[in-house]
């Protein structure tokens, strides 16, 4: 990802390609940072997207999605103690962790399904259990400030009446 200070920001954007963690530490050290701004990610690397977001929450920051963060950027997301999404087009893609041949992990739901809520303690557990369990990556349940979806294979059904506070991901 390219990573970039702007005031007590640092704004994350692009693909994550496991070197985040590492980079970020380094900025976070030089710099009064109080929010990590997560823009236009389709995510990429997962332990990347466990780390920065484990080290978003042991340093007390706040995140904020412009745009598209997904995958593993929603890992770094969900590590905010305050997560906020910016404009009505922003959004956090969510599913499961995917080996090489876009499969689900066997290892990945559990590990999400413990990981996930200590981070978003109201996270809604029924949504939680669809997205973690998504057979492939072609899946994502998406949130916005106004409505989520779920899209599968191009295609995407809204989720009725959800948003991303309700389902407990965003604290404001």
């Amino acid at each position: 990802m390219d990573m970039k200070v702007e005031g007590e920001s640092v704004v994350l954007s692009g693909a994550v390609d496991g070197s985040e963690c590492t980079a970020l530490d380094a900025i976070l050290s030089q710099a009064m940072i109080r929010t990590v701004v997560l823009t236009n990610s389709g995510g990429g690397n997962a332990r990347a997207g466990y780390c920065v977001g484990d080290l978003i929450r042991e340093r007390g920051l706040s995140t904020v999605i412009r745009g598209r963060c997904a995958s593993s950027c929603s890992r770094m997301w969900l590590g905010g103690v305050e997560r906020t999404l910016e404009g009505p087009n922003s959004r956090v893609g969510l599913h499961g962790n995917y080996g090489s041949n876009g499969a689900l992990l066997a290892d990945a739901p559990q590990r999400l399904r413990t990981w996930i809520p200590q981070r978003a303690p109201n996270v809604d557990r029924a949504l939680m259990e669809q997205w973690v369990n998504l057979p492939s990556n072609d899946g994502m349940m998406y949130f916005y400030n106004d409505k989520a979806e779920l899209c599968e294979s191009r295609a995407c059904t809204p989720l009725s009446g959800r948003t991303a506070r309700n389902a407990g991901l965003s604290t404001r």
